[in-house]
């Protein structure tokens, strides 16, 4: 039995979907320079207890916002940055520190 034209597209069709299942779909670049920092145990450090599912914001080098997820509007376009089972603390800067006046 000959292949109809429209058989031998569907062929065609389903042997490219198979060979590039994502083409078409790729993900588009953040069109933002934030980042947005998710996923993790966010200790603010101002005595509050730690928010489990933490987010927190940062734009050229500043901090934006910090909360839990659903709290925190992020900017659209943003790079996401997964951290789910790490502990950030992004008020300490240096865990060792002298205190002095300089000479």
């Amino acid at each position: 039995m000959p292949k109809t034209s429209k058989t031998r597209s569907a062929a065609l069709g389903a042997a490219l979907a198979l060979a590039f299942p994502t083409l078409g779909c790729s993900p588009s670049a953040p069109t933002s320079n934030a980042l947005v920092f998710e996923g993790m145990r966010l200790i603010v450090g101002d005595g509050s207890a730690p928010i489990e599912n933490g987010v927190f914001v940062v734009d050229e080098g500043r901090f934006l916002a910090a909360g839990a997820v659903g709290q925190v509007e992020t900017p659209p376009g943003a790079h996401r940055i997964d951290l789910t089972g790490r502990t950030v603390i992004p008020a300490l800067l240096d865990t060792h520190v002298h205190l002095s006046v300089p000479r």
